[in-house]
């Protein structure tokens, strides 16, 4: 496995779930009320502010919190322990000694180096060991037992963004005809730490984490949905259908754009 992507996912991955907890517990503007001085939440702005005059928004522009530093997002489980993170994470500062060991390892300098056998297998088992407790609290949360894998974003080629503590569904603003192209690149994660397989609704399953649709007639309508399933390679899943976490992109699909006719 990737070192540099494991970091990146499971930094994002935390960065989403300490949002969504907050937002839970103190209201959609949990921002103004999150406890860091407004210095510190400033730089984030300035942070993401400077990345969007490189590249181009997103429609579903990402939350500030994705370009905090890891200490930051430290501190706010400190601040904030009490809500729900004692019962995610169990003791407080062996989380934030994890934390300031991953954001050691995403240090540019650290970050050209090649790592040590015994440094790599540091790196993934702390991030193991953080992703599964999220996972098998959201797994409490929202399906009542311990043990499914769960989906922590989805990206499509257009911009649109799902993340942890957005509704199921998303209706997106973009506008697609048949014919086009669209990819997904789904972040997920398995409280057991297991291979997980990837899929569209009605195509066959994946291993690889970025799928590629081609928008046919069968999909054109108002609210034309898109599936994104993933599933563990165990027996048991969280759903019936066999998968164990899903989202949906909703999109207006319409017919392939005909060239316009000739004149006489």
């Amino acid at each position: 496995m990737e070192i540099a992507r494991e970091l990146k996912d499971t930094s994002n991955a935390l960065r989403e779930f300490v949002a969504s907890v907050l937002e839970r517990n103190l209201g959609a503007e949990w921002l103004a009320m999150c406890g860091l001085s407004e210095k510190r939440v400033e730089n984030w702005r300035r942070k993401k502010a400077g990345a969007e005059e490189q590249v181009m928004p997103m429609a579903g522009a990402e939350h500030p919190i994705f370009f905090a530093p890891l200490e930051d997002i430290a501190e706010l489980l400190k601040i904030h322990w009490d809500t729900e993170f004692y019962a995610v994470f169990g003791d407080l500062e062996t989380t934030r000694v994890f934390i300031r060991t991953l954001e050691k390892y995403l240090d540019p300098d650290m970050a050209r180096r090649e790592l040590f056998i015994f440094q790599k297998h540091l790196v993934l088992g702390i991030c193991g060991e953080l992703r599964a407790r999220m996972i098998a609290y959201r797994s409490m949360l929202e399906v009542g037992k311990e043990g499914f894998p769960r989906i922590e974003s989805v990206k499509d080629s257009f911009g649109n963004i799902w993340t942890v503590g957005k509704p199921m569904r998303i209706k997106t603003n973009s506008t697609l005809r048949v014919g086009d192209v669209v990819e997904y690149i789904i972040t997920a994660s398995d409280p057991e730490q297991q291979p997980l397989q990837y899929r569209i609704l009605g195509y066959k399953w994946e291993s690889s984490n970025i799928l590629r649709l081609t928008i046919d007639e069968k999909m054109v309508g108002k609210d034309g949905k898109v599936n994104l399933t993933i599933r563990s390679n165990r027996k048991f899943h969280a759903y019936p259908l066999g998968y164990d976490d899903r989202v949906v992109f909703e999109y207006q699909i319409l017919p392939r754009e005909l060239p316009f006719a000739k004149k006489n």
